[in-house]
């Protein structure tokens, strides 16, 4: 009886134990309704719990500076012990991720660097980004050849590393082909997909002869084809252009079927990859934990890059996206039949 009784009080402090020394990780997302920040939440989760034995707690920012900035405030009230960020205007939120490191917590940052010269890691997008322009361009080429290229780029014409990733190189695709084409530039549309509708229906009506249009996320994209549609846009025959070739970012399953369907004109999307990219950002914080990466230093300027895909109708075959998507995202996706 003594020998179950003192079991018991060691298997209850060894469990107590076992809690307190768990580590509790923030992981910041820009917005939860997007489908790869929701997919790249659950293998975070999995992953730390499976490799770490940590917990993970999301922080959605909403699509809203104000908020991700707040969720600094309420992970350190909260008493995380790690942080991944992702917030889209680091000055905003610097005096609070100076008090997180006076605490000791853990900090590193996903896709946008920080005032502060911790970690980022980011998705490889400028290569993928040139390669999506550069195939837009050369097809509408070869079914308009009589028609030149105008551009433009619906997102975050204020965001550096949307600039770098998306924004810049796309154009530089584009105009590796034709380079007379006319680049309108990159129009804001960061507060959603109701921006980005009203966006592209203002363009197309100043500029009907807009043809290609790099829509740099899966939610402004929710905007922008219903917006195309809407005025008698948005549509190919059997995979030919008819007014546009439209470009996203993301691959959520509605895009996945859509690039593949001969009457739409959203063609390619670029496919971050949400399991590579929830292990990479938890193994990041844990390399800083254990000493091979500085938590501060100049040298993390140069970010960790995750590879991405070019989920596109001209590139790969439906089966070889479906079985990428179900993959990544954990789902039983079936491309319909067109």
């Amino acid at each position: 009886m003594k020998k179950t009784v003192l079991l018991i009080i060691v298997m209850l402090a060894f469990a107590v134990t076992s809690y307190a020394d768990s580590v509790k990780i923030a992981y910041f997302v820009s917005d939860l309704k997007n489908g790869f920040h929701q997919a790249q939440s659950y293998w975070a989760k999995k992953y730390a719990k499976e490799k770490y034995g940590a917990d993970v707690q999301v922080f959605d920012g909403k699509s809203d500076v104000a908020t991700m900035t707040a969720n600094v405030d309420q992970m350190i009230a909260q008493g995380m012990d790690m942080a991944t960020l992702h917030i889209w205007q680091g000055d905003s939120a610097k005096p609070g991720l100076e008090e997180a490191l006076k605490k000791g917590i853990i900090l590193a940052s996903y896709f946008d660097q920080m005032p502060i010269n911790i970690p980022v890691v980011r998705p490889g997008e400028a290569t993928i980004s040139f390669q999506m322009g550069k195939i837009a361009a050369e097809q509408w080429i070869k079914a308009h050849p009589d028609k030149p290229i105008k551009m433009v780029q619906i997102g975050w014409p204020d965001n550096e590393a949307v600039a770098e990733g998306r924004t810049v190189p796309f154009a530089k695709g584009v105009l590796s082909v034709a380079p007379d084409a006319i680049d309108l530039g990159c129009f804001d549309a960061s507060r959603g997909p109701d921006v980005a509708k009203k966006t592209i229906q203002d363009l197309v009506q100043a500029h009907p002869d807009l043809c290609i249009i790099y829509s740099e996320a899966a939610n402004l994209t929710d905007g922008t084809m219903p917006g195309l549609r809407a005025v008698g846009r948005g549509k190919m025959k059997n995979g030919v252009p008819l007014t546009e070739i439209v470009i996203s970012v993301d691959c959520p399953e509605n895009e996945l079927y859509e690039v593949f369907d001969p009457s739409s004109s959203l063609k390619m999307s670029m496919g971050l990859p949400p399991r590579e990219t929830g292990m990479g950002r938890i193994d990041n914080l844990f390399a800083i934990k254990n000493g091979q990466i500085k938590q501060v230093d100049p040298a993390n300027r140069k970010p960790i890059f995750i590879p991405n895909s070019l989920i596109g109708y001209w590139s790969m075959k439906p089966d070889e996206a479906v079985k990428w998507y179900n993959e990544e995202f954990q789902a039983n996706a079936k491309m319909p039949n067109f």
